[in-house]
């Protein structure tokens, strides 16, 4: 997919079971919490998320391989 980018394909190349990797919008703090920072500014959630879905498959491994963020909660499961 096109819009991953070498930097992106690296981090999630090495990534292994467990690893996690947040999506987030620019309103995020992620200079101060990600160890490591991709940043794809101006697209889309979804469309980079079909994009790392392409080639990274969801963990089955973990009970709550997919999580998002809510107002006044920390984690929402999601059925992958």
């Amino acid at each position: 997919d096109p819009l991953l980018s070498p930097e992106l394909l690296a981090t999630l190349r090495a990534m292994g079971h467990g690893d996690e990797i947040a999506l987030v919008d620019g309103n995020y703090p992620a200079v101060e919490h990600a160890r490591r920072l991709v940043r794809l500014d101006g697209l889309g959630l979804v469309p980079v998320l079909d994009a790392i879905l392409s080639v990274l498959p969801i963990d089955d491994f973990v009970p709550q391989a997919i999580f998002r963020s809510t107002r006044g909660q920390d984690r929402d499961h999601f059925e992958p």
